[in-house]
């Protein structure tokens, strides 16, 4: 085995149930650090934990260097409950990421139990689906379970956390969460505290008391302290966990340390300033050497620590220092190691002091070598940390199309935000990669308009890197999303195709060329030119590579397909690009909205107007943006025209000026004027059909039976019994029933049933 494969081996992706588009999973994330046997025995902290036993959260919430993690590792180790164990960072602010890991940690448990949630994952438009579909997974389980997420201080995301909240609110009994974290999350923490459904450990929990620092330093660190030193020594340091350890290494080193205690500690940050210059300075010139190197790496593996500190001995040195000091911790799983949070603090500041340009060149090696491993978000985050703003360029340009393919174009997005105009003009593929990103997220159509005007500048500054790619990848961008013309769009499209098929450069945007001109034609009223264009992004021999450009072909053809009244065909397509999102887990983007509009479409066709209209309300959250959009526009119009067939003329009245407003900042709307006349017309003549006393959407058969024993002395309970249905959803269905009535009380419900003979029908009349 080559040392490049044996690299690639050692540095493992997490495997996902199923096959399909997922996310890279980092192996070190999900493996909990390995328990020390010769670390402190404490009691307290156990039963600490073990209070929490019956409540949904446990908080262990302190500073660096109390040992968190430790204590809950230490804990789970004691009882050996089966165990979830996610180590998050700063990339999982990203629900589907976020959620993925932790469904995969759950599937480690037992096989299987996680599953459901990463398909759903894959396909959902709403995060409460796969959430629910983990915690059925869990309940299947039958016994206990213990979720760990650590570091949970670096997820901020608010939808993040909103969900987070939905889950504690929804896990099954005997399972709990322990969040680990150097702040409190932005949870409901109240609610949980005053509901009695959390319990929490603080800084001042999981210090150490007096006794545990003399079995920490004196029995474990064999220092020669007697009582009086202990009772020093823990008073300085006010037991903050790291700052003991630190003090024990350095205290072995010295001639006497019953005198050398005197000297140590006092407040945090003459700790931090002692220790940065007394213990690193006390470890032997290699050994100080490697940990202020490896610092700046935070997780990493021994063949990693040897190409990017260009050395051959990291195994041993990670292997000694994991044996002797509790500095350095091993990882369960994967070969993968992590020096202790605060040392790494104090390491990286001294590496700073002594070579200022190192942690930055040491990122950068990081970054080109997870690069060329397939990790493109984790090699950017080094890229970033270096402040190299060209690497950082250059391995999204590296990148991009793999990101923008297999689901992560938000990813995408997030770093060429933080990259300099000047930059990204000078990487033009990384314009136009931001422009496409901004637009399958959706609700960025002014960013998507920066990057291609980015674009536009790139192309007068750097002509010699302007090439067909580039301009083709415009030209798709703007024909796929249309924006505010639909004439351009149509114009765009042409012009991406032509420079796709006449260069190779350009070839590999083929489909996605073909699928933006069919969606721009679309728009134009050209149906049966849509189609064909639509139909040659299929017949790409790549098409299946391009999950985004295939999904936009196949809505496209469904609404076309709609349209020619084939809706078994139109069907096929819809579905199909339904699956092509939820393999790209990108169902919540503007990808997914076009999918769920499409069906939406489909759905309306084949008279299921409930789920269409929910289908197409979905769609129009990834629609709606800070400017008038062809795409909003038209979607508004087809969800007032389900609403007045729903007999919803007033939430139909409301789309529908909504649409008129956003027609009138267009400047072609193409089709979308149209529709949204004869969608008009269909609204008033429905009102008038209302004001004539008819009833415009007949109530189903379930409410018709519910319609029915409101003609009787039974409350709503009752008839929830009557009918086996819970009080809920017979609540549900007399709303529904005064709504399709127009009435606002039961009495009134029953009157206007027996008016127009509803109570006389075993099926809702059509």
């Amino acid at each position: 085995m080559s040392a490049e494969e044996h690299a690639r081996g050692r540095l493992r992706l997490a495997a996902i149930p199923e096959a399909g588009e997922a996310p890279l999973l980092a192996e070190a994330k999900l493996a909990a650090p390995c328990a020390r046997a010769e670390i402190v025995a404490r009691p307290r902290l156990g039963q600490a934990l073990d209070a929490g036993e019956g409540t949904p959260l446990t908080l262990v919430a302190a500073p660096a260097g109390f040992g968190k993690t430790t204590a809950v590792r230490a804990w789970c180790a004691d009882r050996d409950p089966p165990l979830a164990w996610v180590s998050l960072d700063a990339g999982d602010n990203d629900l589907a990421r976020f959620w993925t890991y932790v469904s995969t940690a759950v599937d480690r448990v037992r096989e299987g139990l996680g599953r459901g949630a990463l398909q759903r994952l894959r396909s959902t438009r709403a995060i409460e689906e796969p959430i629910d579909e983990l915690m059925n997974g869990i309940a299947a389980l039958g016994q206990g379970l213990v979720i760990v997420l650590d570091d949970l201080q670096t997820v901020t995301d608010r939808e993040c956390l909103a969900s987070l909240d939905y889950a504690l609110d929804h896990l099954p009994a005997r399972v709990r969460v322990i969040a680990i974290s150097r702040a409190d999350p932005m949870l409901r923490l109240a609610r949980q505290r005053a509901a009695g459904r959390m319990i929490e450990l603080r800084a001042g929990d999981l210090a150490f008391t007096t006794e545990e620092a003399r079995e920490l330093v004196v029995e474990h660190g064999g220092v020669d302290l007697g009582a009086e030193e202990v009772r020093l020594l823990h008073e300085r340091t006010q037991g903050w966990p790291a700052a003991l350890v630190l003090a024990a290494i350095w205290l072995r080193s010295v001639d006497d340390p019953r005198l050398a205690v005197h000297a140590f500690g006092g407040s945090h940050r003459f700790v931090a300033d002692y220790l940065s210059q007394e213990v690193i300075a006390s470890l032997d010139a290699d050994m100080e050497a490697f940990l202020l190197s490896a610092s700046v790496l935070g997780r990493f593996t021994p063949e990693l620590s040897d190409e990017v500190l260009t050395r051959s001995d990291s195994a041993s040195i990670l292997a000694n220092l994991d044996r002797s000091n509790l500095l350095v911790s091993g990882l369960e799983r994967g070969g993968w190691y992590r020096i202790h949070p605060l040392l790494a603090e104090f390491a990286i500041a001294q590496l700073a002091a002594l070579e200022p340009t190192s942690a930055q060149e040491i990122h950068r090696r990081a970054g080109v070598w997870l690069s060329e491993r397939g990790f493109p978000v984790e090699a950017a985050q080094h890229a970033a940390a270096a402040g190299d703003h060209d690497l950082l360029a250059e391995l999204m340009v590296k990148h991009h199309l793999t990101l923008i393919r297999t689901g992560d174009a938000r990813t995408l997005l997030n770093w060429v935000r933080t990259l300099p105009d000047e930059v990204v003009v000078r990487h033009p593929a990384l314009a136009v990669g931001g422009a496409t990103a901004a637009g399958m997220v959706g609700q960025s159509t002014l960013e998507q308009r920066r990057f291609l005007r980015l674009a536009e500048r790139a192309q007068a500054e750097h002509a010699d890197r302007f090439g067909p790619y580039a301009h083709a990848a415009a030209a798709t961008v703007r024909a796929a999303t249309v924006d505010g013309d639909v004439g351009l769009a149509v114009a765009e499209g042409r012009r991406a195709v032509e420079l796709a098929e006449a260069h190779a450069e350009a070839g590999s945007l083929l489909v996605a060329a073909h699928a933006g001109y069919a969606r721009a034609l679309y728009f134009a009223g050209d149906v049966n030119a849509a189609w064909a264009a639509a139909m040659r992004a299929l017949e790409q021999p790549e098409v299946e590579r391009i999950p985004p450009g295939h999904a936009l072909a196949r809505a496209t053809l469904a609404l076309v397909s709609v349209e020619k009244r084939r809706v078994e065909t139109a069907r096929i397509h819809a579905e199909k690009g339904k699956s092509i999102v939820a393999r790209l887990a990108g169902s919540r983007s503007w990808i997914g909205a076009n999918a769920a509009a499409a069906l939406g479409a489909v759905l309306e066709a084949e008279g299921h107007l409930g789920e269409a209209e929910r289908e197409l309300a979905h769609a129009e959250h990834f629609f709606h943006d800070e400017v008038a959009t062809v795409h909003h526009a038209w979607l508004l119009v087809a969800l007032a025209r389900v609403r007045v067939r729903r007999g919803r003329l007033d939430e139909a009245r409301t789309a529908l000026n909504a649409a008129r407003d956003e027609i009138g900042d267009l400047l072609d709307g193409g089709r979308v004027t149209s529709m949204a006349a004869a969608v008009e017309a269909e609204l008033e003549e429905a009102a008038a059909r209302a004001a004539g006393g008819e009833i415009l959407a007949p109530p189903s058969a379930a409410e018709l039976a519910v319609l029915r024993l409101l003609d009787s002395e039974l409350s709503a309970r009752q008839i929830a019994v009557e009918l086996f249905l819970s009080a809920n959803t017979v609540r549900t269905h007399t709303r529904a029933i005064y709504r399709k009535l127009d009435v606002n009380s039961r009495a009134d419900a029953v009157a206007r049933a027996q008016e127009v003979g509803l109570l006389g029908h075993t099926e809702s009349p059509r």
